[in-house]
């Protein structure tokens, strides 16, 4: 049942996070997409209904950010 809960929310932060460290949602989806598509390659998921809320969280953490505009804040 964990597993479940952190495909939804995990990838969306992943997103979040690295568009606002990099300052460009396009490369923090990239770079999270990158990280969830080595783990499915290495073996890490159990089903495909992970890889599909994986998919769906990826989604929406892009989402969030283009509606924020969580990449043009300047923290200065």
């Amino acid at each position: 049942m964990i597993w479940y809960i952190l495909a939804s929310f995990l990838p969306a932060i992943m997103v979040i996070m690295f568009s606002m460290m990099i300052k460009n949602k396009y490369t923090g989806l990239a770079l999270a997409a990158l990280v969830i598509g080595v783990s499915v390659y290495k073996g890490f998921f159990h089903s495909e209904m992970i890889v599909f809320l994986d998919t769906l969280s990826l989604m929406l953490g892009y989402f969030a950010v283009d509606q924020l505009k969580l990449d043009q804040t300047s923290h200065y």
